[in-house]
């Protein structure tokens, strides 16, 4: 296969590869969206729990030969406790305020989180195994991983339960309320407390869910949330922090821009037109596609 047959044959193995991994980094930058939406809090040390969730599929598949897929409740509940100490010890100083202050305390909160799990875990990279790893399947002519297709499949359901949750519920009620006005949400008797506390567990849980998902495909290392931090940054930039649904199309943006630079002009560039274009948004379109500008 040549010529433009071969282009066009590149060019959709591309979109579709980065559609199924631009939903896990859509899913990965949706917690780091909620806490921004609803407490105005960028959490730096977001890719640090996303890489902890990654070492407890590690943990479950080599430790006790459990397939990742399955803990994932458990991640999700163990990643939430520790958002919710997280947010007791360090940003509940900080609600509301997007200060300068905050984000070097989440840098610092970053810091610490990847030396401890440097001192437990070790530096080296560490993988774990589903029984979807290194399976593939064959659409027409494309190649596809099963573990990504899972992962995909996964993250769209995470990302439609948090929406529900959010627009159905009294629970996501209150927290959308708050986000709007606080003042006015505390008049009318809700705890702004305790929705804070669960708001920012729900979103540090989905981190970790979304680690665990990630590693059954892509290995982790104590620098992996560091390592993921730019593309949960462009992804939430480009949808619009505190928007659902538009950080998740902003990791799908993201998925794609990079496949498509790897596969048709090079892979270790992948990453520069995301740069490029979050130099862009910031310029011209700091809101993204679905945010709301706030003060």
């Amino acid at each position: 296969m040549g010529g433009i047959e071969g282009f066009i044959f590149l060019a959709l193995q591309a979109i579709v590869s980065g559609i199924l991994v631009g939903g896990v980094y859509g899913i990965l930058s949706v917690g780091l969206s909620l806490a921004f939406g609803v407490m105005r809090i960028v959490n730096f040390a977001h890719g640090e729990l996303v890489m902890y969730g990654m070492y407890a599929g590690v943990v479950a598949s080599k430790t006790f030969g459990i397939d990742p897929l399955l803990i994932l409740p458990v991640s999700f509940l163990i990643m939430a406790l520790i958002g919710i100490a997280q947010y007791q010890i360090v940003f509940r100083h900080f609600v509301g305020h997007a200060t300068l202050q905050q984000l070097l305390a989440a840098i610092g909160c970053a810091l610490v989180l990847q030396m401890i799990a440097q001192i437990v875990f070790g530096a080296d990279a560490r993988t774990a195994t589903s029984i979807f790893s290194g399976q593939y399947t064959l659409l027409g002519p494309l190649f596809l991983s099963q573990a990504q297709i899972v992962a995909f499949i996964i993250a769209v359901a995470a990302t439609v339960a948090v929406t529900v949750l959010l627009r159905s519920t009294a629970w996501g009620k209150a927290v959308r309320a708050v986000a709007d006005d606080l003042e006015a949400a505390e008049i009318v008797g809700i705890n702004s407390r305790t929705i804070n506390i669960m708001a920012f567990g729900l979103s540090a849980g989905l981190a970790g869910l979304a680690g665990t998902v990630l590693v059954t495909y892509f290995p982790t290392s104590p620098s992996s949330g560091f390592a993921l931090m730019p593309i949960i940054i462009i992804a939430t930039t480009i949808g619009g922090l505190g928007s659902i649904g538009g950080t998740f199309l902003g990791g799908i943006a993201c998925g794609v821009i990079q496949q498509l630079t790897a596969i048709l002009w090079n892979s270790a560039l992948q990453d520069v037109p995301l740069y490029i274009l979050l130099m862009l948004f910031i310029a011209y379109r700091p809101t993204g596609f679905f945010g709301k500008r706030s003060e």
